[in-house]
């Protein structure tokens, strides 16, 4: 088994490798390629795995490597034969001249706030093993091992960890497990370290993917620097990583700046270029492959840039227009698999009715300075950011992010203060989720505090006399200025954050429950279901083990009669036939209690509560957190 850091290569070059070839023979170049690399990545994998599933080829890594070698060639027999017909015309300048060494600098930043991301979250977890505590953490892992173990990479495969009685279908989008899987066949590395060795590259991701877009409108390289360290210092976009883990939603939101990127990629060509055009539609289904929010929430962050784009343009925004459409239907497509998902999810899932958080006034606040969902705010950074704001003038091609900011952060402020039946409905796409809106506010408003920087920087430099070395000189120490007065760039308390998320003392799971969890795998026979409670973390009982569970998820919506019926009456398995039943159609013949719950106000299922003493059940292992029994026969 690798180390960490080998891991966490390992997913880096996974995530780069396969979309990296496709953005380089659709064309991509510079800054924007590596950072599409990614969201491109997930476009192969998210089409390609349930098509291997129509097809009944089971999904693994080797799978993805043929996956990918297959696009390589036909990519490149596509583009040889569109470039012996149709010479490719002369490309306009992919961004501003930057030198070498603003090239180079840029990069620097880049490492350095990808460095600062791994950090706050890995210094919040404490290790790259430890085991996400929160509630989609465990269904994400869950999806991984069901396809790792099954190949089964069709879009409601992985929901049958959880709802496995019936017919019911739950789609859920699964390119992030897909790689996931990829990375964790190659690695061999337990499950929780596959979770956090992409978690950890998730800011780096942002800070990378908003440079390429500082570059690709014009900006100066300061910009694009301070910008990258700026997005992985707002503590708000950490509370993706650790409430939830929502981290395929996470993913998409750090990609969702590449959108007007690509967009514009395209657009700029007075002919369109066939490679751009892929690229983009390969994006769109990346989004929707990763979440189906995330491809809205990409369309709302690119409207203002087309507004800004078009005001005026006449004939060229209705001819421009003409062009995104045609790209959308293609899209839509060449996606239609998992557009059929998302659509079938209209009578699957329950509506949510979140209370409002606080009041408009005090969510208002918390989006300004971002202190949302914490007591403190990160004041330094609003303050950076008014200057940004007084300096937009000089954003130039980058003005439109201030609409993209206010976007998100009026649908947090709605989502977060609003009652509104209407309001309730469009946050509804959002699961009603104010945490997720201020994330995706995190993004424009790095490039407003960016702004600030720099424009503390030209100050400097004209002050001083604006020569070459002054430039540089003056650049890197209001970056470094920038840092040390933002408190290493919030570390601190990004890892507090992140510390949220994990523990070896619950609340979900314990050490000494892991320790049972693998001590029980050697007693229960392979493919056995093992009755569990829905509340107190034993779900990861598969995950980590293989061991299959009756409650496989928190979530008890839609669940099968059987799981109902032992939910609610598993203690009255001697005088009701009804439970013996659907324990004899679940193969159950073990049961397994942990001590912690994930909630704090949860209680044991009623069916679960008494066992200790029966003369039905006779305890096989246990330890201080985690009891199994086995169901015994006993005299009529």
């Amino acid at each position: 088994m690798p180390s960490a850091v080998g891991v966490i290569v390992l997913y880096a070059v996974a995530l780069l490798l396969p979309g990296g070839l496709l953005g380089a023979l659709a064309g991509l170049r510079g800054w924007t390629l590596p950072a599409a690399a990614p969201l491109l990545t997930y476009a192969i994998a998210g089409l390609a795995g349930p098509l291997c599933a129509a097809m009944g080829i089971g999904w693994s890594a080797a799978t993805f490597a043929i996956v990918t070698i297959l696009v390589g060639a036909v990519g490149f027999g596509a583009r040889w034969l569109v470039r012996r017909r149709w010479p490719p015309p002369e490309r306009p300048p992919t961004g501003p001249d930057w030198s070498r060494t603003a090239h180079a600098g840029v990069a620097v930043a880049v490492l350095v706030a990808l460095g600062f991301g791994i950090a706050a979250v890995l210094g919040g977890i404490g290790k790259l093993s430890a085991i996400p505590q929160d509630w989609d953490a465990v269904y994400h892992a869950a999806g991984i091992r069901y396809i790792a173990e099954t190949g089964d990479a069709s879009l409601y495969g992985m929901s049958h960890t959880n709802w496995f009685e019936g017919n019911i279908e739950s789609y859920y989008p699964n390119a992030y497990h897909l790689v996931a899987t990829a990375v964790y066949q190659m690695s061999g590395a337990p499950i929780p370290t596959v979770l956090n060795a992409h978690t950890v590259l998730i800011p780096g991701l942002a800070a990378l993917v908003l440079a390429a877009m500082v570059h690709r409108f014009g900006g100066r390289p300061v910009l694009a620097a301070a910008t990258a360290l700026a997005v992985v210092a707002i503590t708000p976009f950490y509370d993706l990583l650790w409430r939830g883990p929502l981290l395929p939603f996470a993913t998409g939101v750090a990609l969702t700046p590449l959108v007007a990127v690509l967009v514009r990629e395209l657009l700029d060509d007075r002919r369109i270029r066939p490679g751009a055009a892929v690229a983009l539609v390969a994006a769109l289904a990346g989004y929707l492959a990763l979440h189906p929010a995330i491809l809205v929430g990409a369309i709302l962050f690119v409207l203002p840039m087309l507004v800004q784009r078009w005001w005026g343009a006449g004939r060229q925004a209705a001819r421009e227009f003409g062009v995104l459409v045609a790209v959308g239907v293609v899209a839509a497509a060449a996606s239609g698999v998992l557009v059929a998902g998302v659509l079938s999810t209209g009578g699957n899932t329950e509506k949510l009715d979140r209370p409002a958080e606080s009041g408009a006034a005090q969510a208002v606040g918390e989006w300004l300075v971002f202190g949302h969902g914490i007591d403190t705010i990160q004041l330094r950074l609003a303050a950076i950011m008014l200057l940004g704001l007084v300096g937009a003038a000089r954003l130039g091609g980058l003005r439109w992010v201030i609409g993209s900011g206010l976007v998100f952060g009026v649908l947090f402020v709605l989502t977060a203060a609003s009652t509104d039946p209407t309001a309730r409905a469009i946050a509804s796409i959002w699961w009603d989720d104010s945490w997720r809106f201020v994330g995706l506010a995190a993004l424009p408003m790095a490039v407003l505090i960016g702004n600030g920087v720099a424009e503390v920087q030209r100050f400097a430099a004209k002050l001083i006399g604006n020569r070459r070395f002054v430039g540089l000189a003056t650049a890197a120490a209001v970056l470094l200025v920038f840092v040390l007065g933002t408190r290493m760039l919030y570390l601190e308390r990004d890892q507090q954050r992140m510390t949220r998320n994990t523990g070896d003392d619950g609340p979900a799971v314990t050490w000494l429950e892991v320790q049972g969890m693998y001590a029980i795998a050697q007693i229960v026979p392979p493919g056995a279901r093992v009755m569990n409670d829905r509340g107190d973390g034993s779900a990861w009982m598969y995950p980590l083990t293989g061991v299959k569970p009756v409650a496989g998820h928190y979530d008890e919506l839609r669940i099968g009669p059987a799981a109902t019926v032992l939910a609610a009456r598993f203690n009255q398995y001697l005088r009701d036939p009804e439970v013996r039943a659907a324990v004899a159609e679940l193969d159950i013949h073990y049961v397994q209690l942990d001590r912690g719950f994930l909630r704090s106000w949860a209680a044991r299922q009623p069916g679960l509560t008494d066992l200790p003493g029966q003369p039905w059940l006779r305890v096989v292992y246990s330890n201080p957190d985690v009891v199994l029994y086995e169901i015994v026969p006993v005299p009529s």
